[in-house]
């Protein structure tokens, strides 16, 4: 283990002639070349992102339907792999499948992680069959010994989870480092989190830093919001509010939403930046409309004080409910907090009970006192409610957000 951690950060440190860049490719990029990127940016396939639709657009006006013509000098495979993508796009799975296994009887890589996509998917659909699992495996490993560095990374992934194989983190970062390597931009920000926190080599937040910044620059701009957790909390350099900003600011910006409720804290809180609630305000919103419900805790928070913008219980409660939902033990508190403003104290006991579970023992007097405003048959129901509630399930008083 310790050989391997230091052969991988020797292999780490004498990179830095392959991210300095080289000349670009001269003209537009070809077929196989839009194709491999529509690929890359859907490398969260397996755990479920929607179909290869968003950046598909390119690809067609480019490509066409898929004729002849379009993939006459890209390498064998190309065509049928891409007529696969488009079937895939529009539902027509088993056309799909027909179309990668004409592209792997030509050799082509992507279309044997493509394979392994749909196989994955369909684990997550019927709750990861095992037989599916070690199918995709089996398509992945084909890809990366092919060479693919979507298929090294895949690969490591399944290492990285456990699924199939057993859990793995030094096998996980190996295959990591090979797609790194090649310029796999997850792969990249995936090794920097293995010397962040050791998975597979020894702690090197140096390491990581650097892995980070070539991630970024090759378009993981998640590592940007990893970068700024490093200098928020001093994880290995100094504390640096500054640079965290700056880093968070990248990242969402691009469209990070993590880093967007990273971002309106910062500013919230008035760290490195001047505090400014307004601004917070606009990154909690953000981090909601991409997705974050967790994200509505803060922003609840904010329209609970009126602070940054009109002061609203409903508002500021449909927010707490919002990230309380989604497992934010604080949302629940404050849930349970403006129910109980409100008269509500089932609803309030419920959200209140769930906070203690997750860990906010300061509600425990707050619990005490609604226990003795409700009926013990009220109270035996709610307790029964709140024990088989899991994160993510629905609950009766809740008013979703329209996102």
């Amino acid at each position: 283990m310790a050989g391997k951690a230091a052969s991988l950060a020797l292999t780490a440190l004498g990179l830095s002639a392959l991210f300095l860049g080289g000349p670009a490719a001269a003209g537009e990029p070809g077929c196989g070349q839009l194709m491999k990127e529509t690929f890359t940016e859907f490398w969260g396939l397996p755990q479920g992102e929607d179909r290869y639709t968003a950046d598909l657009g390119p690809v067609v006006a480019r490509c066409g339907s898929g004729g002849e013509a379009a993939f006459k000098d890209e390498a064998p495979g190309t065509r049928e792999t891409f007529l696969g993508l488009q079937a895939y796009a529009e539902g027509r799975d088993e056309a799909a499948a027909e179309a990668w296994q004409s592209g792997v009887a030509a050799g082509h890589p992507l279309a044997m992680v493509a394979l392994g996509d749909q196989e994955v998917r369909a684990g997550l659909e019927e709750g990861w069959a095992e037989d599916g699992l070690k199918t995709a495996h089996g398509w992945y490993r084909k890809a990366a010994d092919a060479g693919s560095p979507l298929g090294m990374s895949k690969l490591a992934w399944l290492y990285d989870e456990g699924h199939h194989v057993a859990a793995d983190e030094a096998e996980a970062t190996a295959w990591y480092m090979k797609a790194a390597e090649a310029g796999e931009p997850t792969a990249m920000r995936k090794v920097g989190d293995s010397f962040r926190d050791g998975k597979g080599v020894t702690v090197d937040i140096v390491i990581a830093i650097r892995w980070y910044v070539w991630a970024g620059e090759a378009g993981a701009e998640e590592a940007y919001h990893s970068l700024g957790v490093i200098y928020d909390e001093g994880r290995g350099v100094p504390e640096d509010d500054t640079k965290a900003v700056y880093y968070f600011r990248i990242a969402a910006l691009a469209g990070v939403p993590e880093a967007m409720l990273s971002l309106g804290t910062m500013y919230h809180e008035g760290a490195g930046v001047e505090q400014d609630h307004e601004e917070a305000a606009y990154w909690y919103g953000s981090a909601v409309e991409a997705g974050l419900d967790e994200a509505g805790g803060n922003l609840g928070l904010l329209y609970y004080e009126g602070a940054g913008v009109e002061k609203d219980d409903e508002v500021a409660l449909n927010f707490f409910v919002l990230a309380a939902t989604a497992g934010r033990p604080d949302g629940m508190a404050y849930a349970g907090v403006l129910y109980s403003e409100m008269g509500d104290y089932e609803a309030a006991y419920f959200w209140t009970v769930l906070a203690i579970t997750y860990g906010v023992i300061e509600v425990t007097f707050r619990a005490l006192e609604l226990r003795g405003l409700l009926p013990e048959a009220v109270i035996e129901e709610t307790e029964a409610r709140a024990a088989a509630w899991t994160p993510g399930t629905p609950v009766p008083e809740s008013q979703p957000i329209q996102h």
